[in-house]
């Protein structure tokens, strides 16, 4: 996927490589979509706001989309799918460095990319609620991944054992999508750095080192 995308002026990826200049319609309709959804959730917006707003006629919206559930879920994909390439960048980047560092790089990058799709982040992370009228989205994001690290440094002793690293996970995560919400439309919010920081000596692979 392309690192220049049109879709959304961050630098998201767009869901296919774009073979010119101007953004074609499915990605209009997407960066549309995108910030009329962050604003105002699912259960404000319809098919014809959503085309209207990206310049389109509704039967173009359904040459790409089902229905505004079916756009949802692909937005949701779209943000899944950068946060995670995000984050295991910054996993490779840091592998042979400290566990202090890989844990700041992973917030960095998690901080980073709402700080830089603010409204793909809020579509992500605040729109679950805007599904109740059309079924489950069937895609979330996993704390997978943190769980199986904190179950590594527990195993190799550097973990509280008395630590359910589930618990710690789904808490962290949960925290901290939350806590980027707030951030990202705080009237005085701490600095990028501090809010990291903060982050950073909250996770439980450090909270809870042994």
């Amino acid at each position: 996927m392309s690192s220049k995308s049109l879709i959304f002026k961050s630098g998201s990826p767009a869901p296919k490589p774009l073979s010119s200049k101007s953004p074609t319609a499915r990605e209009r309709i997407l960066e549309a979509g995108a910030e009329m959804l962050a604003s105002g959730g699912l259960a404000h917006v319809n098919t014809n706001s959503i085309a209207r707003a990206a310049g389109v006629g509704v039967g173009t919206f359904y040459a790409h989309f089902d229905d505004k559930f079916a756009f949802y879920r692909e937005l949701m994909a779209i943000g899944l799918a950068e946060l995670q390439d995000a984050l295991g960048q910054a996993a490779r980047d840091t592998r042979d460095e400290s566990l202090e560092d890989q844990v700041r790089a992973s917030v960095a990058a998690f901080v980073d990319f709402g700080r830089g799709s603010p409204a793909l982040y809020r579509v992500v992370f605040a729109g679950g609620e805007a599904l109740a009228q059309g079924g489950r989205a069937g895609v979330g994001f996993s704390s997978r991944g943190t769980e199986n690290r904190l179950m590594e440094l527990q195993r190799e002793g550097q973990l509280d054992s008395a630590v359910d690293v589930g618990v710690a996970a789904r808490v962290f995560n949960a925290g901290q999508g939350q806590i980027l919400l707030w951030w990202l439309d705080a009237p005085n919010p701490p600095s990028r750095e501090q809010l990291i920081e903060t982050l950073v000596r909250l996770h439980p692979a450090l909270a809870c080192r042994r």
